[in-house]
């Protein structure tokens, strides 16, 4: 009898065909958002070779029904539309191409919408055919896609490519748009398609700002009352590029990386924004901290803007250092999400930066400890700063680096020490200038430290609000009546804002 092992290769018996459930639809797309699924759509239209692209919201009795998408690309023909609609189905992209799933259309429309519809005329086709087809969710859930009657698919491609000057082309429409407004409410429909229009057109701006810029592409957001059969005025969608500085924060920069991969290698451009800028560019409508780091690209197209992928960390004073990275000549180092909205790189990227130097010598390291010294030296502030006293022991060390940060000159005094005791008087500190420390009150400590561990740094933010408020009293050579009234005031304010702390942890 042959002894079992792990290493026993198994038999096959037969074959089967395991077809995927028809529910698997409603797991695509789940990540997109309405700003994602469009861009994913003008994807296919910029493959398509379209130079003018309009989003339109279609209005019924007042409130948003629909969602078109038209352009003048070269369309498609039957076979085209056929195989762009088929589930499941990968297509052969070349190596310029946006696409890249095979899924885009389907998953971007109907982590939306309830109907799909797709008309299209193709511009090689010298009949002029014009074909339609159209899936519901219910329907795509059986794989049954309805084939549309071409003479008024016909008609309303007509009217569609009225609206980018072409005879050729592709629409592109969703229905029962799920996160549309339910109500017919002209203030809140308004609200809606305003905020939404501002965010569309800030998202399509920025993901596709190099192929807006290098192709002249218009992209234009309208909304069209199909009732009345009239359009309002087009908001054109604008370039905005991260990289868009006017000067650069360092003279020396932008500056090239090589990180080199294996055998491979992709030239890695740091860039360091000036200090202070108000641009959009610069502040993406975001906290700039969260925009720092790398920008994927591939093919032009933005994939992903700000992180340093657990390579680095982002912080405060690294703010202005962004890296631009062309992805699409080494892609197998990349795994790209089906929305396009995400990349993962493989290890070996992380260890290559970490290694990468600049034709000047200039690390990645050091390049971020020189945005660190733009963004002090720029943030000095032209009037000067009055001279204070430094934190002490019992502060933080990212409070006592804050305040050396902010604070260039120290006042000729000690440090300001901050401590726990049991104060009898039941008041929440004490002030002791012959000792420059400020005691607090043990009975609190617990509530304000909120359960965690106590320890000489503990309750950092606390402690560096009482350094702000009284770092003045410690720091003159006298305890002037001024400085005496401020504390009582101090005193009595804080003692029964912790008490009060104190009676809702108890309760």
């Amino acid at each position: 009898m042959t002894t079992p092992s792990m290493n026993t290769v198994l038999e096959a018996v037969e074959m089967r065909v395991l077809p995927p459930d028809p529910d698997v639809m409603a797991a695509i797309g789940l990540s997109h958002t309405l700003n994602t699924a469009v861009a994913d759509l003008i994807d296919n239209s910029l493959d398509a070779t379209a130079n003018k692209i309009v989003v339109r919201f279609m209005l019924r009795q007042g409130r948003p029904s629909s969602l078109l998408i038209m352009d003048n690309g070269f369309g498609m023909s039957e076979q085209a539309i056929d195989a762009a609609m088929t589930v499941g189905r990968r297509h052969h992209y070349d190596g310029s191409s946006l696409g890249h799933y095979g899924m885009g259309l389907k998953a971007a429309s109907f982590s939306q919408a309830e109907s799909l519809t797709v008309i299209a005329r193709d511009q090689f086709d010298k009949t002029h055919h014009t074909a339609g087809r159209r899936w519901s969710r219910q329907g795509v859930q059986n794989f049954e896609c309805e084939v549309l009657e071409s003479s008024q698919c016909a008609e309303q491609l007509d009217l569609a490519l009225e609206s980018v000057d072409s005879k050729f082309g592709t629409m592109v429409r969703w229905d029962n748009v799920r996160t549309f407004p339910s109500g017919t409410n002209e203030n809140v429909v308004n609200e809606y398609l305003s905020r939404t229009i501002d965010s569309l057109r800030f998202h399509l701006g920025f993901v596709l700002h190099r192929l807006i810029e290098k192709r002249n592409i218009r992209i234009l957001i309208d909304v069209y009352d199909a009732d009345t059969g009239t359009a309002g005025a087009p908001r054109i969608v604008d370039a905005v590029n991260p990289f868009a500085y006017r000067r650069s924060g360092d003279g020396r920069y932008p500056m090239r990386f090589s990180v080199e991969v294996g055998p491979s290698a992709i030239t890695a451009t740091a860039h360091l924004w000036p200090a202070r800028s108000q641009a959009l560019e610069f502040r993406l409508n975001e906290d700039p901290v969260q925009r720092q780091g790398f920008y994927f690209y591939r093919n032009d197209r933005l994939l992903e803007a700000g992180g340093w992928k657990n390579i680095f960390t982002n912080g405060r004073r690294t703010q202005l250092a962004r890296v631009e990275l062309d992805i699409d000549s080494l892609p197998e180092v990349f795994d790209m999400n089906m929305e396009k909205s995400s990349v993962q790189p493989r290890p070996e990227f992380g260890h290559a930066v970490e290694r990468a130097v600049s034709e000047s010598g200039v690390s990645f390291s050091n390049y971020l400890n020189e945005s660190e010294a733009v963004f002090r030296t720029g943030n000095v502030r032209s009037r000067k700063r009055e001279a204070v006293v430094r934190p002490g022991s019992g502060f933080s060390p990212a409070v006592k680096r804050a305040v050396d940060e902010e604070y260039e000159e120290s006042a000729p005094r000690p440090p300001v020490q901050v401590r726990w005791k049991a104060i009898s008087s039941g008041e929440f500190f004490e002030v002791d200038r012959a000792e420059q420390t400020l005691w607090l009150n043990e009975r609190y400590r617990k509530t304000l430290s909120m359960g965690r561990r106590s320890g000489m740094n503990d309750a950092p933010l606390l402690k560096a609000s009482l350094y702000l408020l009284m770092e003045e009293v410690f720091r003159g050579s006298a305890f002037g009546a001024k400085a005496k009234d401020n504390v009582e005031i101090w005193q009595a304010i804080l003692t029964d804002a912790a008490e009060d702390e104190l009676a809702r942890s108890l309760s």
